[in-house]
């Protein structure tokens, strides 16, 4: 206590040196702090692991045990650097989010028969993804390929969805509605079923109610508006088919009454082959096909026996064909011809020439259909010709 005192009274003895004496203490320690600092700054981008203590390296070559000690160096290394911009905040919370996105979701626990967790075909995550249809503007040298592959739908989905075809051509400033996924769009109508929709598609019914996340069926009222996804609308049909599609309804022909009374004349020794230049077939008689058919084309067809023409001209399915009468409940049926010589009501004799082979009718190729009837019964011609 002593001591002190004597060091407080030399104090005060020479106030003047030691006031000098305690400021150039602290002004070294300003200049050593502040080239401290700047040393500090100048050099760590240049600091290697020998630089820091064994722990710091350690943990930063190891960021996955420290993150938050991580992401403050990194912080503190822009900030001195002078480079901490809000293009790399930007940039950084991109990257943050891309690989929150990566994560894989957890599936949400159930009880085993109690609850069943319905996968989601389209992968979106059910209210958190994007089931809503999209307005898109069309811009300078875009496409509907293009247009397809950013909205990650097919070039097909964007056609039908809009009235357009292939050969159509989109410009900017046009207005495209663009599903949220492949498929098509369907506006329930009265009476129909959501099972008869998925058929018309070509899908399952499952997938229709998982991707519009539909329980109950009897929910869904006409007028509202459901995704097929993966369908497609069926395709119109080109004018040719359109004109077979009519040919096969038409019918066209003159019919006359044989008498019950006629008897006919050769059928009862045999029917002959009726096309003299083919003998190979292309189908045989069996349950869903009582005939047989002959390829050929443009090939004379004649009569198997004599008989009575019961109808000439074209029926549907059979195109250009002829009926012969020959008596005793015994006809035979020539059909899909190109071209018919015998008209109704005509009698004709066994070999003689009735038409020319064609595809006329429902026909896959020029071939002649022959059948053999016994009243009302089919028979296999096989049994009866000779060749």
């Amino acid at each position: 206590m002593a001591k002190f005192s004597q060091f407080i009274n030399l104090l005060k003895l020479n106030n003047y040196h030691s006031h000098f004496a305690v400021e150039l203490v602290l002004a070294i320690i300003m200049v050593v702090t502040v080239g401290g600092n700047l040393m500090l700054k100048a050099n760590l981008d240049q600091a290697t692991a020998s630089d820091k203590s064994l722990l710091f390296a350690y943990l930063q070559e190891n960021p996955d045990l420290n993150p938050k000690l991580h992401e403050s160096f990194a912080m503190v290394n822009l900030r001195l650097t002078g480079n901490y911009s809000l293009e790399k905040q930007v940039l950084a919370a991109s990257i943050k989010a891309e690989e929150a996105g990566n994560v894989e979701s957890t599936a949400l626990p159930t009880l085993s028969g109690v609850a069943l967790m319905k996968p989601n075909p389209a992968g979106s995550g059910g209210l958190s993804g994007n089931r809503d249809i999209e307005v898109y503007q069309v811009q300078g040298g875009d496409t509907v390929a293009r247009i397809a592959s950013v909205f990650n739908v097919s070039e097909r989905t964007i056609l039908d969805e809009n009235g357009l075809d292939s050969a159509s051509i989109i410009k900017p400033g046009q207005q495209l509605r663009i599903l949220p996924t492949t498929g098509v769009k369907h506006i329930i109508k009265d009476g129909e079923s959501l099972d008869a929709i998925s058929k018309k598609y070509g899908v399952d019914l499952e997938t229709v109610l998982e991707y519009n996340e539909i329980e109950i069926e009897d929910h869904i009222f006409p007028g509202e508006e459901i995704i097929i996804p993966n369908g497609a609308l069926p395709k119109p049909p080109t004018p040719q088919r359109q004109q077979y599609l009519a040919d096969l309804k038409k019918e066209d022909y003159k019919r006359v009454t044989v008498p019950e009374t006629y008897t006919g004349g050769s059928a009862s020794s045999g029917f002959v082959w009726p096309m003299p230049a083919a003998y190979r077939l292309s189908q045989s008689f069996w349950s869903k096909h009582r005939a047989i058919d002959v390829p050929c084309r443009d090939c004379q067809v004649v009569a198997a026996a004599d008989g009575i023409v019961e109808i000439s001209g074209w029926q549907t399915g059979y195109g250009n064909t002829v009926l012969i009468n020959h008596g005793n409940g015994m006809r035979t049926r020539y059909a899909h011809a190109s071209k018919l010589l015998v008209s109704a009501g005509e009698s004709v004799a066994q070999g003689q020439q009735i038409m020319v082979s064609g595809s006329t009718g429902r026909s896959t190729g020029p071939h002649l259909h022959f059948e053999i009837k016994k009243n009302s019964s089919y028979l296999n011609p096989m049994k009866y010709l000779v060749r």
